[in-house]
């Protein structure tokens, strides 16, 4: 009832900003589990043809270009704009930018699967990370068309 109340008296329909939170908090958790579940295996990996000098840092960077499109997408849902245009545009380039971080990680995810079974855990990781970008980049484009402008 008091959600009702809110959007009778402000005008507002929350359920967007809600979408793109929930789409920020995605790639949050998505790049926690790349720092803390795929970084370290990635760096002890032992097979023949792996370059792990070179995975890290791509890891590292996936990470934190998730963290930015998060925060990116909190801060236009928290940011209230009197021109459409930013409220729409921002929340839909971070949900594409979020949804093209998660196909980059399905690389990654199949090229460590033929690593043995050591990678296992790791490749888990990052098929739950493509996962949860992909849903949180969604999420967020989604809000984008939802939003009035």
């Amino acid at each position: 009832m008091a959600k009702i109340a809110h959007r009778f008296l402000t005008g507002v329909d929350m359920r967007p900003l809600r979408l793109l939170q929930l789409g920020a908090g995605l790639l949050l958790i998505s790049a926690a589990v790349v720092a803390f579940g795929v970084i370290p295996p990635v760096r002890a990996d032992t097979y023949p043809l792996a370059t792990p000098d070179r995975a890290v840092p791509a890891f590292w960077a996936n990470a934190l270009l998730n963290v930015l499109v998060a925060a990116t997408a909190f801060v236009s849902s928290r940011a209230g704009s009197t021109r459409p245009a930013p409220r729409r545009i921002l929340p839909g380039v971070a949900g594409i930018v979020g949804l093209l971080l998660g196909l980059v990680l399905i690389d990654a995810a199949t090229a460590l699967s033929g690593h043995g079974p050591g990678m296992r855990g790791a490749v888990v990781a990052l098929w739950v990370c493509v996962c949860l970008d992909l849903v949180g980049g969604a999420a967020m484009v989604v809000s984008a068309f939802l939003r009035r402008g």
